[in-house]
């Protein structure tokens, strides 16, 4: 039963995070459903760099890791960074309210950082 609970937290996220991806068009949905990397994904829209995983293996800097991802995440979407990215330490919860809002990005991604081509 936990398996199955997992499973599917898992998918809902990946969806949701797919979704969020389609506003920045960075990747495609498939692609987020791959562990890491659609987390890699989630970095590049919020403009965070990827070496910021790494912080996800550590103790107690994973919740910081986590606050500002996502917090970032928010903010290149016009919204408050504190709210969602503490919320994002209860299941994730601001990336759903993410995916399917009528928010879209304040600018676009620096030159640096091209977005991955739609297969």
């Amino acid at each position: 039963m936990d398996t199955v609970f997992l499973i599917v937290s898992y998918l809902a996220v990946a969806y949701a995070s797919g979704k969020v991806g389609e506003k920045f068009q960075v990747g495609v949905m498939w692609q987020y459903f791959i562990p890491i990397y659609g987390i890699i994904l989630i970095c590049r829209c919020a403009r965070v760099s990827p070496w910021w995983l790494l912080g996800l293996f550590v103790p107690l800097l994973n919740l910081a890791v986590v606050v500002y991802v996502y917090g970032s995440l928010a903010r290149q979407l016009g919204k408050n960074f504190w709210l969602n990215g503490l919320g994002a330490l209860v299941f994730c919860l601001p990336i759903f309210f993410m995916a399917w809002d009528s928010s879209r990005p304040v600018q676009s991604l620096p030159p640096g950082l091209p977005p991955i081509n739609k297969e």
